[in-house]
């Protein structure tokens, strides 16, 4: 409903004919700019027994919406969307009057500082709690919200606190995405995850300084992004197993230490790397290896550098890790993407030059004391477009590339052969 403030008087008049004709699916929002947020939800709302499925987007939740709160015994599935609730009580009366609630799904401005959902919700599967940002103090703590029903199968947070008790087993959690958390996360070590498959972790703050170690013997697929490297290890008998990490920036001393053991830790998995910097900095410590090491394989490393120091940034991945492909970027023919032509060209440049200065020097050992010691392992190069019609790989060569009709590929990427060490 597009409305104003005149009009508002009429909305508690029509939805008088929720409780009159025992709908069982309503969705109210009011998607005028001036009214965002404002308006009260009308009581009559939550007095209907007969929904199973509510969705209540832009209103105001105040005492007065939930004056004539009724026992929504056949509610299953609850969606707050860009709303406003200044009390816990509220939120948590709503929630305790659902007994058979398994869909939750709140996002909105709330102002409370702490939610503990009640514990006779034993049905709840998916609880996603969006806390919006807007109206935050810079140094304001965030909310908090406990949470520890073994019934749950995702719990997605973002821009929340999350409080899980010590030695919790979610049996049957399979997705678990957590976003801006800024508390400990330590408290994840003792929990079991019998169940999980799905593990994100999206600019945790939660996770800095700490090792967290993730008991999920059913892993498919983890994921974080961040602009430091986390210290995580996950339990998992899983065989085939996917893990992406995406890392914003690196500007640390210790960033390729700390990413060696991070690689490590999931090695295990098929790791994909993407890292975005814009390191003003080349002063890196890279780890030492000795003969016989073995390597981390990445299957793809996606870098984009902004940065003068390009070829120290490359040897340091090159040094740690030993990558299938290098790349896989999106390729237009467009001005604006002409930086994915300089990046692959620089990247081309440093592989095949120092690998035909090693192939050249019939004394291979002088290179133990260089940095750029991994040149001994490259065996090939190979540069390759995607076909999108063909679904096919094809290799080429930079000189090949502009004879191209640049809509007959999509994507391009540096493909790597190394030794087996």
């Amino acid at each position: 409903y597009d409305l104003d403030y005149e009009s508002v008087p009429f909305l508690e008049k029509w939805s008088r004919l929720l409780k009159n004709t025992g709908t069982k699916k309503f969705h109210l929002s009011i998607i005028s700019e001036h009214c965002r947020g404002r308006v009260e939800l009308p009581p009559v709302v939550f007095g209907s027994e007969s929904l199973q499925l509510l969705h209540v987007e832009e209103f105001l939740l105040d005492e007065k919406s939930i004056e004539r709160l009724v026992t929504l015994k056949h509610l299953k599935s609850l969606t707050l969307q860009r709303v406003s609730i200044k009390d816990e009580v509220i939120l948590r009366k709503i929630i305790s009057n659902c007994p058979l609630i398994e869909n939750l799904d709140v996002h909105g401005i709330l102002s409370f500082k702490r939610l503990k959902v009640v514990n006779d919700i034993r049905n709840l599967k998916k609880l996603k709690f969006y806390f919006d940002l807007s109206c935050r103090i810079w140094d304001e703590e965030l909310c908090s919200m406990e949470i520890h029903y073994p019934s749950l199968e995702t719990i997605n947070i973002s821009n929340g606190n999350i409080l899980l008790i010590n030695g919790a087993h979610f049996f049957s959690l399979k997705d678990l995405k957590l976003a801006g958390v800024e508390s400990s996360l330590c408290h994840l070590s003792s929990c079991e995850f019998p169940s999980l498959e799905n593990l994100e972790f999206f600019y945790c703050d939660g996770l800095k300084g700490i090792r967290v170690f993730i008991d999920a013997p059913n892993m498919v697929n983890f994921k974080y992004s961040g602009n430091f490297v986390p210290s995580i290890s996950i339990a998992t008998t899983s065989k085939e197993w996917e893990s992406y990490i995406r890392i914003a920036c690196i500007d640390a001393p210790l960033f390729f230490v700390m990413l060696k053991e991070m690689l490590e830790l999931l090695s295990q998995s098929e790791i994909y790397l993407n890292v975005n910097t814009w390191s003003y900095s080349n002063n890196y410590i890279i780890p030492e290896n000795n003969d016989g090491d073995k390597y981390v394989v990445v299957e793809n490393l996606k870098i984009i550098f902004l940065s003068s120091y390009f070829r120290s940034l490359l040897n340091g991945f090159l040094s740690i890790c030993r990558p299938r492909y290098v790349g896989e970027f999106p390729f237009y023919d467009d001005e604006e993407n002409s930086w994915v032509m300089e990046l692959i060209e620089r990247v081309w440049k440093i592989l095949t030059e120092e690998r035909e200065t090693r192939e050249d020097n019939n004394n291979v050992d002088q290179f133990k004391n260089n940095e750029l010691w991994w040149f001994r392992d490259l065996e090939e190069v190979k540069l390759e477009v995607y076909h999108s019609n063909r679904e096919e790989w094809h290799t080429t060569t930079l000189s090949e590339l502009p004879n191209y009709d640049r809509c007959e590929f999509d994507y391009i990427r540096i493909a790597l052969k190394w030794r087996e060490t």
